[in-house]
């Protein structure tokens, strides 16, 4: 299985014989939306930062609804929640998507803002491979992304929704959230290859992605 990250919560995941990417983004937050090839697109919210699947090639099918769905003996889960705090005047939905893919289980947490509930953590489980917000402003900053991590406990997690260049939405650095893990900024791979026998057992690693150009 192969992870490639795109810039601000989009990814691929892929094997050879599926592919989804996650959140496609449009050209309204400054990048260059990706032009690849999915049989599925996974959305988190309807906003253009996540929602643009007309700029994949294919004939995706576009999950973007809490559910169950499966394609291609890859079974997928989303289950509904916020992006925006409580207090907030307006509250926009948000779909946290857990992905059963070669026996692995990944989560992808959109654009969440608020704790988890107890109900939501439950539905979560057991995670492999966790996609989480860690820029602050509309989403998690640092510090929630890593008491999540608490909740959760995944055996890898790969930060997503910090500034990169050319990124205009207002967002803090991953150093923020690197330094709050207490991790060593490391050099960061153009993709993650891997097989779940190849998942640390008893640690979270965080790995930073190089979003593809």
């Amino acid at each position: 299985m192969e992870i490639k990250f795109y810039g601000h919560a989009c990814f691929s995941v892929e094997n050879k014989e599926v592919s989804v990417v996650l959140d496609p983004f449009s050209d309204s937050i400054g990048l260059i939306p990706p032009s690849i090839e999915a049989d599925v697109v996974v959305v988190s919210s309807d906003d253009p930062a996540h929602n643009n699947a007309s700029s994949l090639q294919g004939e995706p099918r576009v999950f973007d609804w809490p559910g169950e769905y499966e394609i291609g003996g890859v079974h997928f889960h989303m289950i509904h929640s916020f992006r925006t705090l409580e207090k907030a005047e307006k509250q926009i939905e948000n779909n946290i998507t857990i992905i059963h893919f070669n026996g692995i289980r990944l989560c992808h947490l959109g654009a969440q803002a608020r704790p988890l509930t107890e109900g939501q953590v439950e539905q979560i489980g057991d995670i492999d491979i966790l996609f989480v917000p860690v820029g602050g402003e509309s989403t998690l900053d640092a510090k929630a992304a890593k008491k999540m991590l608490e909740e959760i406990e995944p055996r890898i997690v790969i930060p997503m929704m910090y500034s990169t260049e050319g990124n205009q939405t207002k967002l803090g650095p991953v150093s923020d959230f690197l330094s709050e893990m207490g991790v060593q900024p490391e050099e960061s791979p153009a993709s993650f290859k891997f097989k779940k026998s190849e998942l640390p057992e008893d640690t979270t690693k965080v790995i930073v992605l190089e979003p593809v150009k």
